[in-house]
């Protein structure tokens, strides 16, 4: 018997300090808080998915509503979208989609989806606390969609000098070679591209074909405004066609003339120069090619006016440059008419050869003597390779609706690159920005007194496989003919130095992509291959800024265009959300 109590009392004692017990209660009690954690990481992985769902559901209803319902009642557009989601099977057993609402807006809708999860895990916290269970997760999805961005007017701005017609690698042998570039050379690559282009913007499908329109600026040292229908030899009333010159450079490079045995002389204006010609051979015309306008009006698209000559559009004119023994071993660019007429300078021993008196002089143009081989009047299936035309690319394509999507791509295949004068942006660019405007000389674009102009987009897509460039020469001119003039004329900034003006030329780009800009354009900018990282730079920032980012393109080589203007047209065609 005092076994027996002994032997109790140390079990008792046992007992009471063992710690098996607590160790599985606790243990117990702890489990449900990381049940609680661990399954509801799970619950929120499932939401983020099925919210994600749901909104990838709802911004495509929204751009598809934008598309289609324009004209739409609230009502009519609730069901589009309710439709629309419905068919994407966006639910399941756990995932309901309980509700939409569509409330439309000055130029588009506003559009709300409610939807619910049915969750797995957090309903154990019920157990941790009663009645906190969290058996379901509800979501708001909101999209804003606007119908202006449906609308776009595009003006494709492409470079068309003789550097297109080589691939990755520029030389001497691909450069001239306009009538057969290699299938890798730059401008049927450019060409490849921009049809691209086309073919994403417009669809076959489109309810409306003004939706779309596209515009086509061909550059070289100048544009050629002669589109489909414009009369060269009786322009419309924005060209400066005059026998005496009004606009400041119209008939600056010859001599002036007595009109009509009026006292004095007066400066011939081009129109004068060309009717000479043509009355010696009627295929001699004028090919549409235009200088750059005169002072404020060169860097800005402002509608030109009959009373202001600064304002009008002065007609490319290259003057016939000396025959090549005229200036002591210089040669010259563009000889293709006789020099009539003994040009000497001084006298004695100081008599020497006047290369300017016989580029100036308008006998040659009264009495016509072409060089053999240079009356050039080719220019639609071939460059302008000599004359008065020279380098003159192919006419501007005004802004084109769907409708004539087949006119756009046949323009854009028409399309010659040619060894003229060099690269300059600033022609290229104003032109694309008229081209936009509803202004003469194109008014193909919406206004801002038409109802849509609001709900239009505007753009234009530069590319450039080259820096700016004005090509010097060692002659008295000291450059090539160009949209603004020999650098002898001083429109550049200077009268001698063609790397000035060519520092010159990229400041006025600057100034130029700043005015686009600001008149509302979405600016696409696209270099090519080996261009300078000057150039590159002045590219970029040329491009308008998109949330943060510039709307800029390199293309390393010529296998790169395609996505690059894929991805624009893309850009172009979807509507953007802005919520």
């Amino acid at each position: 018997m005092v076994y027996f109590l002994s032997s109790l009392k140390t079990r008792r004692g046992a007992f009471h300090r063992g710690e098996g017990g607590n160790v599985a209660i606790l243990f117990g009690a702890a489990m449900i808080p990381l049940i609680l954690i661990m399954g509801g990481a799970v619950d929120l992985t499932r939401y983020a998915r099925y919210h994600a769902s749901l909104a990838n559901a709802v911004d495509s209803a929204a751009l598809a509503l934008a598309r289609k319902g324009e004209d739409y009642t609230e009502a009519q557009a609730k069901t589009f979208v309710e439709n629309y989601v419905g068919a994407l099977n966006v639910g399941d057993s756990a995932f309901t989609v309980q509700s939409f609402a569509v409330t439309k807006t000055d130029n588009g809708y506003h559009v709300v989806a409610k939807g619910s999860m049915k969750t797995m895990f957090l309903p154990v916290g019920n157990l941790v606390q009663p009645g906190k269970a969290v058996n379901q997760i509800g979501m708001n999805i909101v999209a804003e969609v606007v119908h202006s961005s449906n609308r776009v007017e595009l003006a494709l701005v492409i470079d068309n000098t003789g550097s297109m017609n080589c691939g990755a690698v520029l030389s001497s042998s691909c450069t001239g070679n306009w009538s057969n570039p290699a299938s890798d050379s730059r401008i049927k690559s450019v060409k490849s591209a921009a049809k691209t282009l086309v073919d994403t913007l417009m669809k076959d499908d489109l309810e409306d074909p003004d939706l779309i329109k596209i515009g086509l600026v061909p550059f070289e040292g100048q544009v050629n405004v002669a589109s489909s229908g414009f009369n060269v030899t009786s322009p419309p009333s924005w060209i400066e066609w005059s026998d005496q010159a009004k606009a400041t450079y119209d008939g600056i490079n010859f001599n002036k003339y007595n009109f009509g045995g009026t006292t004095g002389t007066k400066t011939v204006g081009h129109k004068w120069l060309w009717n000479k010609l043509t009355a010696n051979d009627s295929k001699v015309k004028w090919a549409g090619c235009v200088e750059m306008r005169a002072g404020a009006y060169e860097l800005t698209a402002d509608a030109p006016s009959t009373s202001v000559p600064d304002s009008l559009y002065v007609p490319f004119f290259w003057p016939d440059e000396p025959d090549s023994n005229n200036d002591n071993g210089y040669s010259y660019q563009n000889n293709y008419l006789n020099d009539q007429g003994t040009f000497t300078t001084g006298s004695g021993s100081n008599k020497k050869q006047d290369p300017s008196g016989a580029q100036k002089s308008l006998t040659k143009y009264t009495t016509v003597s072409w060089q053999s081989g240079k009356k050039d009047t080719e220019g639609l299936v071939s460059p302008y390779e000599n004359g008065p035309n020279k380098a003159c690319p192919r006419p501007i394509l005004p802004l084109t609706n769907a409708n004539g999507k087949a006119a756009v791509k046949s323009a854009i295949d028409g399309m010659i690159a040619h060894a003229g004068t060099g690269t300059f942006i600033p022609t290229g660019l104003v032109w694309g920005w008229n081209v936009l405007s509803h202004d003469a000389p194109y008014t193909e674009g919406l206004g801002p007194d038409d109802d849509l102009y609001d709900k239009t987009v505007k753009a234009i897509v530069l590319f450039t496989d080259g820096d700016n460039s004005v090509t010097a020469t060692s002659n008295h001119n000291k450059s090539y003919f160009n949209g603004y003039n020999y650098v002898s004329a001083g429109r550049l900034g200077t009268t001698t130095d063609a790397d000035k003006a060519t520092d010159n030329l990229d400041a006025r780009t600057v100034t130029l992509c700043e005015n686009v800009k600001n008149d509302k354009i979405r600016l696409y900018t696209i270099t090519f291959g080996n261009i300078s990282a000057s150039s590159q730079a002045l590219m970029k920032n040329c491009a308008s800024l998109d949330h943060g980012e510039r709307l800029y393109y390199h293309a390393p080589s010529t296998s790169d265009l395609e996505g690059i203007f894929y991805a624009i047209g893309k850009d172009l065609s979807e509507i953007h959300l802005s919520m």
